[in-house]
């Protein structure tokens, strides 16, 4: 029994694997059909898709523009600012906008503080004035007396001089010669005196004469000698003594006198710097007061603020302030000197002023044009040309985010229907050509691709098999469109997307 069960066993395991076989033959003869099918689908459907992924190259216009938030302002503004020295209100003032002719009044400023420290300043000036006077007519009277005092000193010193000149030249020399003199003629009568009195002894010996006529020419004779010695003593006392005294009397006179009139001239000179000092003062107190007059009277005058030209009235009033509802010109404000009140532009020349990135001012140049569009009519563009550019960048906070931009200046060159639309102060967007290329190359950026760290483009090969590379020199991108500079031509296909293999 177990051999008949084990024969039947075999021969179905037996058919079970040829049946197997079988099946996995088919299957085997089945895939290799069907990949040749599709590999015969999939060459025919490769070549279809690669015309509809390839892209020619033809010139177009390729345009980079910039777009920036301007301000239109006159190219020329009279500005007129308050003249008055004092911090003042404005009393009246024309509304903003008005049209007026040079010369009208615009504003006036209240003046009455002015007027009030005009007259007591005038009050002081007139004292001032009478000081000034006064301290003139002290400075000459003064002058005067000190002329006179310097011409005494100096007649006195020449007085002085004058004596002892005359001592050491006249007096002295001449009594010196009478006593000189007079001292000869004694000697000369003692001397005949003494002849006598030998004479009339050797008589008196003889006998020819008595003792009387002895005596008495020994009288005589003693007269005569004393007043030889009372001579000769004079002529040593005027010598030794009086002279000596008398011409450092004389001397110490005319020292003294010389010294006088140098403390006279340094007394007038003194007294006149003093009584100098005093004008000056009072002149300086006068200026003062008159330059507080002047100023007063000037300030009264700049209390009324006229147009310098023809136009229409802007109140001096800053955007800052009056786009927070905060007005600081107006009817009862005050204003200090020098703060401008109001302006009057010239609305026949116009520019506007707009903000230019850093990484982008390099292009813009003085002479380029670029397009004005008006809130409202941006379908009809102001042509506008550069002016000037600004030296140094301005720095602006965005979202904790710094920005560099240099402020650009554009003057205006509307038609006659849009002046009518042009208008001071007014918001615009200024629309700046960076890039402007009528024959370029473009081509779409995911069509450049890196191939040994060089950018090319993918191009068909001649019979359409595979595609190969081409270096290219890629230049500006915008809106997903690269500018090819070289390695492509007019013409030439390439793939659109490089990505696709």
């Amino acid at each position: 029994m177990a051999a008949p069960k084990n024969s039947f066993y075999a021969r179905a395991v037996a058919l079970r694997g040829l049946l197997c076989c079988r099946w996995r033959l088919l299957l085997l003869i089945c895939a290799i059909g069907a990949a040749a099918a599709g590999f015969t689908t999939a060459r025919s459907g490769d070549a279809n898709g690669l015309q509809s992924r390839l892209l020619t190259v033809q010139p177009s216009r390729f345009r980079i523009t910039r777009e920036c938030s301007g301000l239109i302002e006159p190219v020329t503004t009279s500005v007129v600012q308050s003249g008055c020295h004092w911090t003042v209100s404005i009393l009246s003032l024309v509304p903003e906008g008005t049209e007026v002719q040079a010369g009208d009044v615009v504003c006036v400023l209240d003046s009455s503080e002015i007027q009030e420290f005009l007259r007591s300043r005038e009050i002081s000036l007139i004292r001032a004035n009478a000081a000034v006077t006064a301290s003139l007519k002290s400075e000459e009277l003064q002058r005067t007396a000190a002329e006179r005092r310097l011409s005494d000193a100096q007649f006195a010193l020449q007085s002085a001089e004058m004596d002892l000149q005359q001592y050491v030249h006249g007096t002295h020399p001449k009594q010196v010669d009478k006593l000189d003199r007079d001292l000869q003629l004694a000697e000369t009568q003692k001397q005949s005196a003494e002849d006598e009195y030998a004479f009339t002894r050797r008589m008196w010996m003889t006998g020819v004469a008595n003792r009387s006529e002895v005596d008495a020419a020994g009288m005589a004779l003693t007269n005569r000698s004393v007043q030889a010695g009372r001579l000769a003593g004079q002529k040593e006392l005027l010598q030794k003594f009086t002279d000596p005294r008398t011409r450092r009397r004389l001397e110490y006179n005319v020292d003294h006198l010389k010294l006088n009139l140098a403390r006279t001239d340094l007394a007038n000179s003194l007294a006149e710097t003093r009584y100098r000092m005093i004008s000056l003062s009072d002149q300086r107190r006068l200026d003062i007061y008159e330059r507080y007059a002047r100023t007063a009277r000037e300030s009264i005058e700049a209390c009324t603020l006229r147009a310098p030209r023809a136009g229409r009235v802007n109140h001096a009033n800053s955007w800052y302030n009056r786009s927070r509802g905060v007005r600081t010109i107006e009817e009862g404000r005050s204003v200090y000197y020098s703060q401008a009140i109001f302006e009057i532009p010239d609305e026949h020349e116009l520019k506007i002023s707009f903000g230019l990135d850093e990484t982008l001012v390099a292009r813009a140049v003085p002479g380029m044009t670029v397009d004005v569009k008006l809130p409202g009519f941006e379908q009809s563009p102001v042509r506008a040309a550069v002016k000037s550019i600004s030296n140094f960048p301005k720095q602006r906070w965005t979202n904790g985010v710094e920005i560099r931009e240099y402020m650009v200046e554009a003057l205006l060159y509307p038609t006659d229907e849009q002046r009518a639309q042009l208008h001071p102060q007014q918001d615009a967007t200024v629309e700046i050509t960076l890039t402007d290329d009528p024959q370029a190359l473009v081509v779409p950026k995911d069509a450049v691709v890196r191939r040994n760290g060089r950018p090319c483009v993918l191009v068909p090969s001649a019979d359409q098999s595979e595609l190969l590379p081409l270096a290219v020199t890629p230049g500006e991108v915008h809106d997903g469109e690269v500018m090819i500079l070289e390695g492509l031509t007019a013409g030439m296909q390439i793939v659109r997307h490089a990505d696709v293999n």
